[in-house]
């Protein structure tokens, strides 16, 4: 992320500066005039970070000027928390003694604490003038560079978040009709003649391959072809077990948790006898054929009818012609026609059934449809730069340089980052931490506003700013493939591949992920999504870098306390291995999200009551967990989301949770009597 959230942590940090210059602790300690100055470097460092982030592809000094500046912004948001971390504190605590009520006012254990507050604030007051001297000198070296204040959005005409709906989200196809009826053709004309009847879809990325196979699904279902209708995302890790696996999981919800292979086959028998399926395998890389073979074999054997197809995505050739049932069965994806790619544009543009469009309009927007050459990924990434009817922008985009690549996937790079470059520094930072999950990951909405949130990526901690953010984002087509609960909220969202690989490019030399797993000398990571593959590369960064994790996502039981893992705002062991919280854990003072669902830990330890910034606490579908701290929950005074699913889990005194928005249950205990409300 680099740069790109540079004018974030400063503004962050600004208004956290601000908000603390008022706070009497502040006032007690004698660090108003340390405040003031730091304020200034960094009102004046704000000014001129647009003409920096601008000159820094030709004057290496100035992109060293920003790594500077970001490590020392970074440090400075970490001082500042924990001086907001200190007056929560101060305020459990005070809490706590009026319930005590307390009257030995001058003990000895009182005078104890004294003495470590007074130590602490010395070691504070260090910090803070660290920082301030550190940006001093960054602030001499920006006057040296000559840098100018610049108008934030002279560049680029901006989104306008207030005109986002979710009328993008279940936009009718276009262009794919014929293409769908032909596969629908295939299948209904061939596939009685043998068990199973493959048919690729192949073609490059953005020509929507994804969609034509959930085109072909939609098809088949109304002419009831099949039976059963199972998706599979395979993407570049292609093992039977697990699309077998999946497959299962699909029919049936409960056989999560099977992993052996003959009891999967076993089960998958009994629930595919006597019926007709549909399996679409979305995203297949692997072009080793014995793996294929492999899962062929297995198919076959739980087949025991004729007239089942398997629909297979992807971009190689060598794919298509490992899989085929024979050559006539490939369908090759061609480019989108430049009308269909201009009604994509029009209706992301404008809005659903924009009939009536200016003729001035429509001849620009009909030369960039031209320039989409057939990718409907980028018509939809234009028709989303927030054009709506302003004319000026229609041109900006036309005149853009970038829509003259010669060869296509070099085109739908260069027009994603110039619609990334549209938007602003809030957005890009969100979108760049997406990056942090594997590709084809089913992002769930909720979960990614409070972990934006959690990274203060949110300016005012405002989930409802934060739908916004994933509204835009959605509008952009940086992310997509919603899928929608029965109010028509949206629950999940995915990123395109393509999409994908620009955030990872944007970020690499902060987030270590399964795709980015080389850590540069230089690089301080940040975010880490770390499993067996990649723990070595996390282990071989330097202790500086991992001190300064910020979002960290575990799987494989990999935890190591050892890591001194002291900025951290997210900690992330769904579905770990885990057995046990170290005690540790209430160390982490700007920690903000932890989420422990699925695990195997037996007891939530005391001291994470004295996270005072947390904001997010999951323990979903614990069977192993005995205890909780009920009672000192309450302590949690930032907490805004508490989730659980078994009411032996429900915390006492929850009431007293004043930022509390989410109770996945609530639990009334009534003399030996225990009634569970949703």
């Amino acid at each position: 992320m680099a740069e790109l959230i540079l004018s974030l942590v400063v503004d962050a940090t600004l208004s956290r500066v601000g908000s603390l210059m008022t706070d009497e602790i502040i006032t007690a300690w004698n660090l108003k005039d340390d405040l003031k100055g730091l304020q200034e470097s960094l009102t004046m460092i704000r000014a001129v970070l647009q003409d920096a982030e601008e000159q820094q592809t030709k004057k290496a000094s100035v992109r060293l000027w920003l790594k500077k500046l970001k490590d020392v912004a970074y440090d400075a948001e970490d001082v500042l928390d924990e001086l907001a971390y200190e007056d929560l504190r101060r305020k459990v605590e005070m809490q706590d003694q009026l319930e005590r009520e307390v009257s030995n006012f001058f003990s000895f254990s009182r005078g104890a604490r004294y003495v470590k507050k007074t130590a602490w604030h010395v070691k504070m007051v260090h910090k803070v003038r660290k920082i301030n001297e550190s940006l001093n000198k960054i602030r001499n070296e920006a006057m040296g560079f000559g840098l100018q204040v610049l108008s934030r959005d002279r560049i680029m005409p901006r989104i306008n978040l207030d005109r986002l709906t979710d009328s993008v989200l279940d936009n009718p196809v276009v262009g794919r009709e014929a293409d769908a009826c032909k596969i629908v053709n295939l299948l209904s004309c061939s596939c009685d003649r043998q068990i199973l009847t493959i048919v690729p879809i192949v073609g490059m990325g953005g020509l929507g391959k994804t969609t034509l196979a959930k085109l072909v699904c939609q098809e088949v279902t109304k002419k009831r072809l099949f039976d059963l209708k199972i998706w599979v995302c395979v993407s570049d890790h292609f093992d039977y077990a697990r699309i077998l696996g999946e497959m299962l999981q699909t029919l049936n919800g409960n056989m999560g948790g099977v992993t052996n292979i003959d009891a999967i086959l076993e089960h998958l028998t009994k629930a595919l006898e006597g019926k007709k399926f549909i399996l679409v395998l979305d995203d297949v890389w692997n072009e080793v054929s014995k793996r294929w073979n492999d899962l062929m074999t297995r198919l076959v054997r739980i087949s025991r009818n004729n007239g089942n197809a398997i629909v297979v995505t992807t971009r190689s050739e060598e794919v298509a012609s490992i899989v085929e049932t024979s050559t006539n069965y490939r369908h090759k994806l061609d480019l989108l026609s430049d009308d269909g790619c201009w009604s994509i544009m029009k209706e992301r543009a404008l809005g659903r059934g924009a009939t009536s469009v200016p003729s001035d309009l429509e001849g620009i927007g009909k030369e960039i449809a031209k320039k989409c050459r057939g990718v409907p990924l980028v018509a939809k990434v234009l028709g989303g730069t927030g054009l709506k009817r302003d004319k000026k922008a229609w041109l900006s985009i036309k005149d853009n340089n970038v829509l003259n690549a010669s060869d296509n996937e070099d085109n739908v790079e260069s027009i994603l980052k110039l619609s990334f470059d549209h938007l602003p520094s809030y957005l890009k930072s969100c979108f760049a931490y997406c990056s942090i999950f594997p590709k084809d990951f089913t992002i769930e909405k909720e979960q990614l506003i409070q972990l934006w949130m959690a990274e203060g990526l949110l300016g005012s901690s405002n989930e409802d700013e934060g739908n916004m953010y994933f509204n835009a984002l959605l509008q952009n087509s940086f992310l997509q493939d919603v899928e929608m609960d029965d109010f028509r909220n949206i629950i999940w969202c995915k990123m395109h591949d393509l999409v994908h690989d620009l955030a990872l490019s944007l970020s690499k030399s902060e987030t270590l992920t399964l795709e980015n797993c080389s850590v540069g000398n230089d690089d301080i990571i940040r975010r880490s999504y770390v499993t067996r593959q990649n723990v070595k590369s996390l282990m071989a960064a330097s202790k500086d870098s991992v001190k300064k994790l910020r979002s960290l996502f575990i799987k494989d039981d990999l935890l190591d306390e050892s890591w001194k893992l002291k900025s951290l705002r997210t900690l992330d062991l769904d579905d770990d291995d885990i057995v046990e919280l170290p005690c540790s854990i209430g160390k982490l003072k700007h920690l903000r999200y932890l989420n422990i669902s699925g695990t195997k830990i037996k007891v939530l330890p005391e001291s994470i009551t004295k996270l005072y910034n947390l904001q997010t606490l999951k323990f979903l579908y614990c069977d192993s967990l005995k205890e909780i701290p009920r009672n000192k929950i309450c302590n949690l005074i930032s907490l805004s989301h508490i989730e659980f699913s078994y009411d032996r889990h429900m915390p006492s005194m929850v009431g007293r949770l004043t930022c509390l928005q989410t109770l996945s249950l609530f639990v009334w205990v009534k003399i030996g009597e225990v009634a569970l409300k949703n």
